[in-house]
């Protein structure tokens, strides 16, 4: 069975229902993978609508409601995660923390890592597995 971590920005687009995931949707829905989100997407996508960088009528139900509909589990950090942060190659062209966490998070739970941000190529040869949509 796949394994897949599914980044902030596509959540936010499954949520939205928006078109440019609708293939990812489906797969959730038809197929025998497994989608899940690390713990950073869920305070990253908090932070970002309590600081109205994310404008979106969701709160917790909402977001939850959807995660089950969708079959979306939720991951936590455990001991055997900070070896991955500490070991994740620095680039400066991609510094955002928050990133760098689900990034270790996706390679140490060996989860292909599902994001419209193609920074996140950059880690490919650091053992992140990574689908740019």
């Amino acid at each position: 069975m796949k394994r897949y971590f599914i980044d902030t920005c596509v959540l936010k687009w499954l949520i939205e229902r928006n078109k440019r995931v609708k293939k990812i949707a489906d797969d959730m829905k038809y197929y025998q993978g497994d989608f899940a989100v690390s713990i950073e997407v869920i305070k990253e996508f908090a932070n970002l609508l309590a600081s109205k960088k994310l404008q979106m009528d969701v709160d917790e139900r909402k977001l939850i409601k959807t995660l089950t509909e969708l079959g979306i589990g939720i991951c936590t950090f455990e001991k055997k995660h900070i070896k991955y942060i500490f070991d994740l190659p620095y680039f400066p062209q991609h510094t955002d923390p928050t990133d760098r966490n689900i990034i270790a998070h996706a390679i140490a739970d060996k989860r292909t890592l599902i994001s419209g941000d193609r920074n996140f190529s950059l880690y490919e040869n650091a053992g992140l597995k990574f689908l740019e949509i």
